[in-house]
């Protein structure tokens, strides 16, 4: 019996590893963008931000300013990093090969006639990165921090503001690597 090729999380991380300059450059980026404010921001009460949305929070404390402007700083510059990685030098042979592998799969789904399968992959791919760079253009560039919802957010813990900082991060991230798993997928037709 034949084996089947499917895409899954470990293709994610292989083109993860394939985008990075070296192993784990991003999560040791991470911990540092992530925690530095956390154990240092008492040295930053006074900060005012970097970013428009930073300097609209009124009622966040320096850390939490100095936290968000080092998150959305520091996915710009992963944002294009991996892209111009990804359109410029392109993904490995073993990578490309697990697409290939995939594609021949005869338990992926048949299209109907008439259905354009890349140009449907394409435009999720294209909402993807869409939803990322309106992150980074709200979190980044507005000065909606001193809006009714964000004044209500930031009453609340610290904790919780970091969480939710956090996962922002974390989600955007996911979305980022889904979406040129979906751009190499296109070019295979497997989904």
């Amino acid at each position: 019996m034949k084996k089947q090729h499917y895409i899954s999380h470990k293709t994610m991380l292989n083109i993860l590893n394939d985008l990075s300059p070296f192993k784990y450059i991003y999560l040791y980026g991470f911990v540092f963008v992530f925690f530095t404010p956390l154990m240092f921001g008492n040295y930053f009460s006074d900060f005012t931000g970097i970013t428009p949305f930073a300097q609209s929070m009124e009622l966040a404390s320096g850390r939490i300013r100095l936290l968000n402007d080092l998150t959305v700083l520091y996915f710009i510059i992963i944002f294009i990093a991996i892209t111009a990685a990804y359109f410029l030098k392109g993904l490995s042979f073993e990578v490309v090969r697990e697409f290939k592998l995939a594609a021949r799969n005869p338990d992926k789904l048949n299209h109907e006639v008439g259905e354009n399968p890349k140009r449907s992959i394409f435009i999720t791919a294209s909402l993807l990165i869409a939803i990322n760079l309106g992150w980074i253009w709200f979190f980044g560039f507005t000065s909606a921090g001193n809006s009714k919802v964000m004044r209500s957010y930031l009453e609340g813990t610290e904790t919780f503001i970091i969480m939710a900082i956090f996962l922002g991060f974390l989600a955007n991230f996911y979305l980022l690597i889904y979406a040129l798993l979906m751009m190499e997928g296109r070019k295979h037709v497997i989904f």
